[in-house]
């Protein structure tokens, strides 16, 4: 036990209110403030290694929650573990988690109280009959019809934090980090913007080790994230140990091979772990005006990539080979692979210049007398790899298409997104999660909500899959969703909202003093420090080896 785990981050949320902020408010609530369930660390890493983007429900283990069960298809009932106590900071000041604090908590993300969330997912969209504490540890929740996307949305969405409804009621709502109190393993004790974050050890907490039973969590006194916005001060911090975690939970994994393998050269003890998330790699295009509103022009500009020799030669063959949809190949039974696309589709999404040009002509959109048909801009979001988009844009050049490329941070970027002021834009496809949070995603568009997700789907609605979201809602079973979910998806491929790159792997690293880590990213939405809080540090192997 002891020790401050010290990790590199570029980013941190605006505030700390996942109803206004959404998932990026984990960045400071994760390891403060719980989810109902998350991921079992005891379970054996060839069973399933917590090493992507996604944990399935088979994995799941009760954190607040004791129990679940689903008596009907419109009712879940939750009943939470007796002795769990909010961090003894006031006005919680110690005391017990009860039902009530639960169902309030979750009232609030999905609409109910007079206050409505600005950022939804999947509950916010369910048809609410109530969700109610029927006893100190039992929280009922009921539908006024069917959806199988309920249990899902309730156990792990991940704005589905438990939040101390006194602090909110004091204050307002939950933006300010000062004012945040938690049950989790970690007190969030310090946050100087774009300098550090830290977390201290909660004596109290009610968690043990899954490994080892016997062994109260955390093990770290603190865990302390350093702001380090350039690569190069990141990668000198880790070569010289003045960090102990590379990892996915402060955004800065390293993306590329080669820089991967230099850190390596010098400090041949790091601990590796290759984490796929989704494609990053992916152009959006304004449909709603010229000229990506011809879908002949959008096939094009995919046709116009040879992704092959763009693997080999900046990605180092390392990248996954074939295109995907919507749902990456960690998704279970919702993924579709390439090989089982119909052939028009495999057709579209292959290299094909000629077939590009001739789409081109045929679209209205001719070389003029300097070989250009037409120029646009490009939205790109400075946190994402700029060098696969400047490869792009030489491809693009090739079949006479200009991209001038402007870099954008998070908060002119999401904007722009959000009221269509671009004409390309940074994606993002292949996701590796539960299938119904993508229709989640959906609902904002459908029911006329602004929401920048729903821009990797067109942005504006499309009859096929607006029929499509409807039926996937109304499914009474889990293969009619299957079924749905997978039409869905080929159907979005077919329009051709977006121009798939690739899905590239991410590198996450530990010291090798850092003890427990089997290269795991999180246990679940907003469940990384919860991976922090079962590591350990030896710090013995630490002054041995000269750090």
């Amino acid at each position: 036990y002891g020790g401050t785990l010290t990790y590199a981050y570029r980013l941190f949320a605006k505030n700390t209110d996942p109803s206004i902020e959404g998932g990026w408010a984990g960045f400071q609530l994760s390891g403060v403030n719980e989810q109902l369930v998350q991921g079992d660390w005891g379970l054996p890493r060839d069973e399933f290694g917590f090493t992507g983007n996604y944990v399935p429900t088979s994995t799941f283990r009760g954190n607040l929650a004791e129990s679940w069960e689903q008596p009907d298809d419109r009712t879940f009932i939750v009943k939470i573990k007796p002795g769990i106590h909010w961090h003894d900071k006031a006005p919680m000041n110690g005391r017990e988690l009860t039902a009530e604090d639960v169902a309030w908590a979750y009232r609030r993300h999905s609409g109910l109280l007079d206050w409505k969330p600005e950022y939804t997912e999947t509950l916010f969209g369910l048809p609410w009959e109530s969700i109610e504490a029927t006893d100190k540890y039992t929280v009922v929740f009921k539908l006024t019809e069917l959806r199988l996307s309920m249990v899902r949305a309730i156990l792990a969405e991940s704005t589905a934090l438990v939040l101390p409804r006194e602090v909110i009621e004091q204050h307002g709502d939950y933006t300010d980090w000062r004012n945040v109190v938690g049950t989790g393993p970690f007190m969030l004790t310090q946050h100087v913007e774009n300098v550090s974050m830290t977390r201290t050890r909660n004596p109290n907490y009610h968690g043990f080790d899954e490994k080892y039973p016997d062994n109260r969590l955390p093990y770290v006194d603190e865990v302390k994230g350093l702001f380090m916005a350039e690569e190069a001060t990141r990668l000198a911090a880790m070569r010289t140990g003045q960090i102990d975690m590379y990892h996915r939970f402060g955004a800065t994994t390293i993306r590329k091979p080669e820089v991967l393998n230099a850190l390596l050269a010098t400090n041949p003890d790091l601990q590796v772990g290759t984490y796929f998330q989704r494609a990053l790699q992916v152009s959006g295009m304004n449909i709603r005006k010229p000229p990506f509103d011809d879908i002949r022009v959008r096939q094009a500009m995919q046709m116009a990539l040879d992704r092959d020799a763009i693997n080999d030669s900046y990605y180092g063959g390392f990248a996954q080979r074939n295109p995907s949809g919507y749902f990456g190949n960690a998704s279970g039974p919702v993924y579709t692979p390439f090989d089982e696309w119909p052939k028009q589709l495999q057709d579209e999404y292959s290299y094909n210049p000629e077939k590009a040009e001739q789409l081109l002509d045929e679209a209205g959109y001719p070389r003029g007398a300097d070989g250009v048909r037409f120029e646009v801009t490009y939205d790109h979001r400075d946190l994402i790899d700029l060098g696969y988009v400047e490869i792009a844009a030489g491809y693009w050049k090739e079949i006479g298409v200009e991209v001038e490329i402007n870099i954008h941070d998070t908060g002119s970027w999401v904007p722009r997104r959000v009221n269509g002021l671009y004409d390309m834009t940074t994606g993002d496809q292949a996701w590796d999660q539960a299938f119904s949070k993508l229709f989640g995603w959906y609902s904002n568009l459908v029911e006329g909500r602004e929401n920048h997700l729903v821009e990797y789907l067109g942005g504006v609605p499309d009859p096929t899959l607006i029929r499509l979201y409807h039926a996937f809602n109304a499914a009474t079973d889990e293969s009619q969703q299957i079924r749905i979910a997978k039409e869905f998806d080929l159907y979005a491929l077919s329009q051709h909202f977006q121009v798939f790159g690739f899905k590239a792997p991410k590198y996450q690293l530990a010291q090798p003093w850092v003890k427990g880590w089997n290269g795991e990213s999180f246990l679940q939405d907003q469940g990384d420090v919860q991976v922090f809080a079962r590591l350990w540090l030896d710090r013995d192997l630490k002054a041995e080896m000269g750090f």
